[in-house]
């Protein structure tokens, strides 16, 4: 086996591996101008995921651009060969103004496929050495493989990382996100970041009505989190955009049909996002995270 499988599969031992297809593709630009969003600027060193998540938005830009936003999503990713030298022509440019830049807002830049290319890592150097601040955002275990990159950056510009982490109920997790990592996987490696000095907390998001939005599942992720040294929680609603609500529809959950009458506002946006929380152990030893809706 070579060296790359092995990579990859120390950090998604025990999964079964849908069959993917990788193809190398140039892109023309690194960073992606973003607006309306909280950040200017993010940044996908892959077109495509893995991890084959039913409900990611993400879907709806594939659909947009004419790629599949069903099964092709995750069983064909492009591979951007050349964002690094791309992102470093970017950042060396006297307009640059080292704005914080959004990693891995479209695709998960800890797939398996990472352990092959290092795109990500590379990209991590890149904005190491021009001093820009980061927002990274995963479900992949793969992230403590860059732990020193990780720390030199945060010594130089503003570095966090949000796991993506929406419930630790297994069930949910095995029937949503069948690509990625266990959940409690995720948070020891959020640990391992926290104890290097990174500051690291969990994204609960999306939460799913009628599958994940139980006041004991919500309370169980959260005291989770605090449990693993979360330095802040923030959480989102579920957003079906188009090219995601079929895939959700197609989970063989039980609870799935309760989900049902929420789907108009789901699409609407009118159950709006929640606000991060600090999440760290407040008073009585228990994070605080306050979920609202419209």
């Amino acid at each position: 086996m070579r060296k790359s499988a092995l990579i990859e599969r120390m950090f998604y031992h025990g999964k079964s591996m849908p069959r993917t297809e990788y193809v190398e593709i140039e892109a023309k630009s690194a960073l992606n101008r973003v607006q309306h969003m909280g950040f200017n600027w993010s940044l996908n060193p892959y077109q495509g995921c893995f991890h084959s998540c039913v409900y990611c938005f993400a879907r709806a830009h594939a659909k947009l651009a004419d790629r599949d936003p069903g099964a092709g999503f995750s069983s064909r990713v492009g591979v951007k060969v050349n964002v690094p030298e791309l992102l470093r022509l970017e950042l060396s440019r006297p307009g640059w103004k080292r704005e914080m830049v959004a990693f891995g807002t479209a695709t998960d830049p800890y797939q398996p496929i990472e352990g092959s290319y290092k795109l990500t890592r590379r990209c991590l150097m890149a904005f190491r050495d021009y001093r820009t601040p980061i927002g990274l955002i995963t479900k992949g275990t793969m992230v403590i493989r860059d732990v020193d990159v990780l720390v030199e950056l945060s010594r130089r510009a503003k570095t966090t990382v949000s796991f993506s982490i929406p419930t630790i109920d297994e069930e949910v997790w095995a029937r949503t996100e069948p690509g990625t990592p266990p959940p409690r996987k995720r948070l020891r490696v959020l640990k391992a970041l926290v104890d290097a000095g990174i500051e690291a907390g969990v994204g609960m998001a999306p939460v799913l009505p009628g599958l994940s939005d139980s006041p004991g599942q919500l309370e169980a992720t959260v005291a989770a989190a605090a449990e693993a040294g979360a330095c802040f929680l923030w959480a989102n609603i579920v957003y079906l955009k188009p090219g995601t609500q079929r895939a959700l529809h197609g989970i063989p959950q039980p609870r799935v049909p309760s989900l049902g009458p929420e789907i108009p506002r789901l699409v609407s946006g009118s159950l709006r996002p929640c606000r991060r929380e600090n999440a760290r152990r407040g008073g009585g030893g228990r994070a605080q995270a306050s979920l609202w809706r419209g």
